[in-house]
């Protein structure tokens, strides 16, 4: 019987050990008769990164893993909820992730399948839905909406341009738009990863793992038609130099947080992706990054006809299958046609 004081002891070093034998692809419920095979080492990291958010809220209600009860899931789902990640289904795979792990620690009743039930049963759990991408006027008026890019007035020589960061916000949320990137893979974007930016063709983007999100997977994308033209006039001022040769804004990253050269913060990011949807009265299910990447995704399926495979690429999934969704993504119906 698994030792639940290692559990206890340190849940995330237990968890990263169990994930990847083949004990832990024996609790999966689509099971054939063969032997399971462990998962892949990129499979494991993104179980990994989900229960390390699990173990942080656990250690901040100090509870012991083999102890968790029902009600506890609810609440740690509840703030799941709050933070907009109930209608993904993403609360659901936490929920089965964490019943692989009681069932495996022979834990009963298991406290997973409880709360699921419970969830289920009082319909607490928001149904997922539909793929959600903008129609070809709201493009138009999500890009009218963005943070000004105008340049001020004269400036003095080796001071940075007053209102840098609202040029850099439009360029950021243009490339998201344009270019089907993560938030996480945009704010951790290297200007080493950006080529031939001054061609009049899309800019390919050579996407690293590195200092982005766990499941970022090292791929090519383009960015392409408006996001092209912004991002081509920010790297303008990104890569501005003062008197003495040195770049006003330091580091390496193409959209950094500050003139030092430090990340953005993905909530920064977001709530200016959500006032830009507000400005352009876009009423949408999700107003951030994805709604943005959907878009990229069916552009390219529906009007620049690429095919499924095209789309894996761009996105950097794992399999071809996942682009299926981006076929059927559509905008949000309004409420007077859903009367109808």
């Amino acid at each position: 019987m698994p030792d639940l004081e290692t559990w206890d002891d340190d849940p995330l070093a237990a968890f990263s050990a169990f994930v990847t034998t083949p004990a832990f692809a024996s609790t999966s419920r689509r099971l054939g008769e063969a032997e399971p095979a462990a998962i892949s080492t990129k499979s494991a990291e993104v179980y990994i990164f989900m229960f390390r958010k699990f173990v942080t809220w656990l250690a901040g209600q100090n509870r012991r893993f083999s102890q968790v009860e029902e009600r506890d899931l609810v609440r740690f789902i509840s703030q799941l909820r709050r933070r907009g990640e109930q209608n993904s289904g993403i609360t659901e795979r936490y929920l089965r992730l964490l019943e692989r792990c009681y069932s495996y620690l022979q834990i009963a009743p298991n406290p997973a399948t409880s709360a699921t039930k419970l969830a289920v049963d009082n319909h607490y759990l928001a149904q997922n839905v539909g793929t959600e991408a903008l129609a070809p006027e709201q493009v138009d008026a999500f890009v009218a909406a963005l943070p000004s890019r105008e340049r001020p007035g004269p400036n003095r020589p080796g001071r940075l341009p007053k209102a840098w960061k609202r040029r850099r916000d439009h360029a950021v949320q243009a490339t998201l738009l344009f270019g089907g990137l993560k938030v996480a893979e945009a704010i951790g974007l290297h200007l080493g990863e950006v080529e031939d930016s001054f061609s009049p063709l899309p800019i390919r983007l050579k996407i690293n793992p590195e200092d982005k999100h766990a499941t970022s997977y090292e791929h090519e994308t383009i960015v392409h038609g408006y996001g092209a033209d912004a991002l081509r006039y920010w790297l303008i001022e990104r890569l501005a130099e003062d008197g003495k040769g040195q770049r006003l804004i330091k580091g390496d990253l193409v959209f950094p947080g500050d003139k030092e050269g430090k990340p953005m913060s993905k909530v920064t990011l977001w709530r200016q992706v959500k006032e830009t949807f507000a400005r352009a009265g876009i009423d949408v299910n999700r107003s951030g990054g994805r709604t943005l990447r959907n878009t990229f995704a069916a552009q390219q399926l529906k009007e620049h006809g690429r095919t499924k495979n095209d789309v894996k690429g761009y996105l950097g999934l794992a399999l071809e299958r996942s682009a299926d969704i981006y076929e059927t993504a559509k905008p949000r119906k309004k409420k007077s046609d859903e009367a109808l």
